[in-house]
Parts: structure tokens; C-alpha cells; sequence
């Protein structure tokens, strides 16, 4: 390799460290913020100020013995320290900050960089005589480790009057109020970066602590709220159907799918405590009217939550046959968004839109894989026109929901209500 070359690499690796850092000083500072934010909100009460479903949540646990979901346990230890209400915000606060970690984790993975536990994030480099290195490819962590902090702030671009606020009436992955959300989204994500581990050597190399720890990973996930399982199963039951059909062993493809079937067991649990007899509620089919709770234009609304993804798609709709991470993405979010869209709770919980969850988690998947066929197309956009324009005009939008996220989490942590009418 050219030494001037050598040295520039050398220079962009010092750089990126130096990035890095400062990247992890910002979220550091980002997880103090909420630890703030969350502990203001156990201290709600009534009002606008700081409202949040926190506080709902703890006492289910505290004063009502409500066991629906494994946050309870936590909620229930916690709550007996002196600083109780401190210790389940720096609790949340830290599930947060994982989850920007694991969405960094999610997309290196998914861009072929970083085998988990195997490897270096960082640099790579291949031989092709005895003494030189032909190529030295850096991975800027800096770069892609922002990246996955601005995913887990992202919100829909709001537009005054498509709905009833920043929030309540769009659909996000960036939600700060409920708690169980919260928890939920970083055991998620853990799942998903393992899922991408199995699914491509599953046919070979499924033994049975690879299996069990994946059982594990979902029946977690799905005891604190089962609204992941809702799209991720649907999606993983189509992917494997896919495989039968194209002659996977029928004995591989069903060993991998039992791992779902412990996590099923676990929603008829928490099915029972949610809608038994006297609890009142229930759920029905009711097409429209959770996504309509909020908006005059429902769709509308929903389109402009996902808005950079939606862009992203119309340039690569033919990466649907090609690529399955991309196609996994929004298979989820298309189950997610139909789950929202077909169901509501009845009873007391009729308006609170609980069939949202798993949309939610989804709409971060499909940002996740969107926002890397954006840069592939921006670094190889070449001279067509088109192309460029696609490329600029998305990345408006991006930041445009970037922009919407931190105004948002600015607000609340100021004590506006997560309703934030505007």
C-alpha cells in the first residue's frame, strides 16, 4: 500500500476514535437526561406536567399485585430501596441506552461488518501477497454508532393538523412514557441481532445452546410485552415456510420454529390477567378505528410517521425479492401495521391503543435497513439525475424526523406532555 495512503487511513482511523468518544460522551449525557426525565414522571400524578403510563405501571405492581409483565419484578425490587423511584429511573434509562448500542450492533451486523463475538469492529484487513496489505477497510464506528442514536430518536414528520399532536395520532419507534415499551425495545433488539446470527446457519450449526438461548431471549421479550412476538413470529413462520418450500429438511425448519412456541404460552398467560372475566376488557375486531383515535387523516398520518422509509422503499421495492433483511423489516412492519389497524381493546382500555406496540418496534426495523440502502445509494449515486434527487430529498426528510424526535424529547424533558398538542 502507498505510505501517503497508509498515512491517510491512519489519520481517518485517529478521527473516527476521536468521534467515537465524543459519541459516547453525548450519550452518556443523553442517558443522565432521561434518568431526569423518568424520575420526574414516577412523581406524576395528575395534569399535563411530566404525565406518563409509569407511574400506572409501578403501582400495578407496588399496591395491586398485577404480575403482567416481567417489569413488575423489577418494578417490585426496585421499589423497595430508599431511592426506589431513582432506581427504576436509572433502570429505564439504562434499558435506553442499550438499545442504542444493540441498534449499533443491529446495523453493522446487517452490513456485513461485525460477527457477535467473533472479530474486531473497527478495521479489517486482507492479504493478497506474503508482506502487503492490499486493502485496509475502515468501519467508522463513529459514524455508524450516531447513526444508531439518531434511529432511536427519530419521530414522524409531524404536520400541524394530521393529527392531534407530535405523537398521539402518528405512529413511532421513539417513545419515552411507557415503561413497559422501554424495557421491551432493548430485549427486541437483542433478539433480532441474535436472530441474525441463527437464521443464516440454522440448517447446519442449530445446536441445542443456540436454540435454548433463543427460546430464552424471546420468552423474555415477550413476558415484558408481548406486542414484539405479534410481528416478529409472523415473519419468521413466513421465512421458514419459504425455506421448506425450496427443500430445507422439514426436521431443521421445525426444530427452529419451536423456539416461538415457549413465548406463545407466555401471551395466553398474560392474556388471562389482561382480558379475564372481571377485568372487563376484551379486544375486538374493529378495522380503523385504534388508528383513527387520534387523526382526521389516518392514513395520512401513518404515512408521514414512516415517511423516509416509504422513499427508501419506492427506490428499491425490487430488493424485496433479493434482499430478506430488507423484506423482514417490513414484513413486520406491514403485520404490525395491520394488527394496529384490525384490533382494538374494549372496556376501559378501549382508547389507549395498545395494538400499536409491535407497529412501533417494527417502524425502527424498517428505518434501520432503509437508512443503509440510503447511504449505499449515496455513495454510489454516480451522474443520474434522478438518483441524486432521491438521494437529497430523503436525506431532508430523515433529518426532518430526526429534527421532529429531538424537538420531542427537548419538550419532555421540559415537562410538556407526551399528548404534545401543537
Amino acid at each position: 500500500m502507498d505510505k501517503s495512503v497508509e498515512q491517510s487511513l491512519e489519520q481517518k482511523e485517529k478521527w473516527d476514535k476521536i468521534g467515537y468518544i465524543g459519541i459516547n460522551l453525548g450519550i452518556l449525557l443523553y442517558g443522565i437526561s432521561m434518568v431526569y426525565l423518568f424520575y420526574k414522571q414516577t412523581q406524576w400524578v395528575d395534569g399535563s406536567v411530566y404525565e406518563s403510563d409509569l407511574p400506572a405501571h409501578i403501582k400495578m405492581i407496588v399496591e395491586d399485585g398485577w404480575y403482567y409483565s416481567l417489569t413488575a419484578f423489577v418494578y417490585q425490587a426496585l421499589y423497595k430501596l430508599p431511592f426506589g423511584d431513582l432506581a427504576i429511573s436509572l433502570f429505564l434509562s439504562v434499558c435506553s441506552v442499550i438499545s442504542v448500542y444493540l441498534t449499533y450492533l443491529v446495523l453493522l451486523k446487517l452490513n456485513g461488518m461485525c460477527k457477535l463475538g467473533l472479530g474486531m469492529i473497527g478495521r479489517r484487513t486482507s492479504k493478497v501477497t506474503k508482506h502487503l496489505v492490499a486493502d485496509r477497510i475502515i468501519v467508522y464506528r463513529s459514524l455508524f454508532l450516531l447513526v444508531a442514536w439518531a434511529l432511536n430518536l427519530v419521530m414522524g414528520c409531524y404536520v400541524k393538523g394530521m393529527a392531534d399532536g407530535r405523537y398521539i395520532g402518528m405512529e413511532s419507534a421513539s417513545i419515552w412514557h411507557n415503561s413497559t415499551y422501554i424495557v421491551m425495545k432493548a430485549a427486541a433488539l437483542a433478539c433480532i441481532l441474535y436472530y441474525l446470527q441463527l437464521e443464516p446457519i440454522y440448517r447446519d450449526e442449530l445446536n441445542g445452546k443456540r436454540w435454548c438461548i433463543f427460546t430464552v431471549l424471546l420468552m423474555i421479550c415477550t413476558g415484558i410485552k408481548p406486542s414484539f412476538l405479534l410481528v416478529f413470529a409472523p415473519m419468521m413462520a413466513l421465512f421458514l415456510l419459504t425455506d421448506l418450500l425450496q427443500g430445507t429438511p422439514f426436521k431443521k425448519v421445525f426444530c427452529f420454529g419451536l423456539t416461538v412456541i415457549p413465548s406463545l404460552f407466555v401471551i395466553l398467560f398474560q392474556n388471562a390477567i389482561l382480558f379475564g372475566a372481571d377485568t372487563g376488557n376484551g379486544w375486538e375486531l374493529r378495522p380503523g378505528y385504534a388508528l383513527g383515535l387520534h387523526s382526521g387523516y389516518p392514513l395520512i398520518a401513518a404515512g408521514l410517521s414512516i415517511l423516509f422509509p416509504l422513499m427508501v422503499l419506492v427506490f428499491h421495492i425490487r430488493d424485496l425479492k433479493k434482499d430478506r433483511w430488507f423484506l423482514g423489516a417490513w414484513l413486520m412492519a406491514g403485520f404490525g401495521f395491520l394488527e394496529l389497524f384490525l384490533f382494538c381493546e374494549t372496556g376501559g382500555r378501549a382508547s389507549d391503543g395498545n395494538f400499536m406496540w409491535g407497529y412501533s418496534f417494527a417502524i425502527l426495523a424498517i428505518f434501520v435497513v432503509s437508512i443503509l440502502k440510503w447511504w449505499q445509494d449515496a455513495i454510489t449515486t454516480g451522474k443520474n439525475l434522478l438518483r441524486r434527487t432521491y438521494v437529497v430529498a430523503a436525506g431532508i426528510v430523515f433529518l426532518y424526523h430526526l429534527y421532529c424526535g429531538i424537538y420531542f424529547y427537548l419538550n419532555l424533558i421540559q415537562g410538556v406532555s407526551y399528548w404534545m398538542w401543537d
